[in-house]
């Protein structure tokens, strides 16, 4: 048996309709998909905005073990977890007064310059760059779990109306609230400012560890192998949470597996997603031979989106009764049940 998921990020795009030119999608030369297309179903999703949170969920696990998006990370880069510590994700951002304006787009060089400068200052925290502009936090205390707002949530908005007011986690608090202060005058940013680049002035905790509670390998569920292969490696962390094995080539012709390829456009303009599709039909699609097999195809509208698209094959046609309780299921239901 083989099971395929195949995530495409941003290419929700492909199928907005144009009165004149109708949609990108149907200008593409994919023969192989659409030779699947008596088999299939197409259906939309709603999703959790949380990439992690909402593959978590795909894979069939329930949100209540979801452990927080700091633990998923630590786990990806091989940080040993203590069960006694509270563990944070830290965004770099840039504010203008206390208004977040975005994300700070930085090199992990220059992430890790500045998460040093503000170490310094508070030097009971432990730290580790994830990825250019995020930082694992670490703590030696057990804090109480706060519902803290994630970065892309507070853009445009005003911080301080959202840091947290117990006195327990006011330690927390003054990170954030003297990160500015901290940030303002560092050589990173001073060279950004002239630069005519956004500076990284401000430090923001969020996805904050949960009790940790044990999950099956999606492996050990499923009975299967479960591979992972990306052009970008944005995901291998959750990928890594739930079990997968971490291939650096597409590993498509393995038997006996459940392959989860996720694929992003090397550009972002509506002909390189057209054309990234036709990659994807003539390297993927045509390539799956006559072998028992379920493909889902995921069409999402980027990070922080919750609108999703899915392909579903095969389906058979069914009586009215069937087709109902099919409605029902979720892609990922779909994906790993027996039927």
């Amino acid at each position: 048996m083989k099971l395929i998921f195949l995530s495409f990020q941003n290419s929700y795009q492909l199928f907005c309709r144009n009165k004149i030119n109708g949609s990108p999608i149907e200008k593409c030369n994919i023969e192989n998909l659409k030779g699947l297309q008596k088999k299939c179903r197409w259906s939309k999703s709603i999703i959790d905005p949380l990439s992690e949170l909402h593959y978590f969920r795909f894979f069939q696990y329930p949100e209540n073990k979801f452990p927080g998006l700091s633990i998923i990370r630590a786990k990806g880069k091989n940080v040993e977890i203590n069960e006694d510590s509270s563990y944070f994700l830290a965004d770099f951002m840039t504010v203008d007064g206390s208004k977040i304006v975005g994300f700070a787009n930085i090199s992990e060089n220059e992430t890790k310059s500045l998460a040093e400068e503000i170490a310094k200052t508070f030097d009971y925290f432990g730290f580790k760059v994830v990825r250019p502009g995020q930082i694992l936090i670490w703590f030696q205390e057990k804090y109480p779990f706060t519902n803290w707002k994630h970065p892309y949530q507070l853009i445009n908005k005003n911080y301080r109306e959202y840091l947290p007011q117990s006195g327990s986690i006011r330690p927390l608090a003054r990170i954030i609230e003297n990160s500015s202060r901290i940030l303002e005058k560092h050589p990173v940013n001073r060279v950004r400012i002239d630069l005519g680049e956004n500076p990284a002035n401000l430090l923001w905790l969020h996805g904050q560890s949960k009790e940790i509670k044990t999950i099956l390998p999606l492996r050990e569920k499923i009975g299967l192998r479960t591979l992972y292969w990306s052009n970008n490696h944005n995901f291998s962390d959750i990928a890594v949470f739930l079990g997968f094995e971490i291939c650096h080539h597409n590993p498509i012709k393995s038997d006996d597996s459940l392959i989860w390829l996720d694929f992003e456009s090397k550009t972002e303009d509506i002909i390189g997603l057209m054309r990234a599709l036709e990659l994807i039909d003539k390297e993927i699609i045509g390539t799956i031979n006559n072998s028992y097999y379920k493909i889902v195809i995921e069409f999402n509208d980027g990070l922080y989106s919750r609108r999703v698209l899915n392909f579903l094959y095969p389906v058979e046609k069914k009586g009215f009764l069937e087709r109902v309780r099919f409605i029902r299921k979720t892609p990922g239901n779909f994906l790993l049940c027996n039927d």
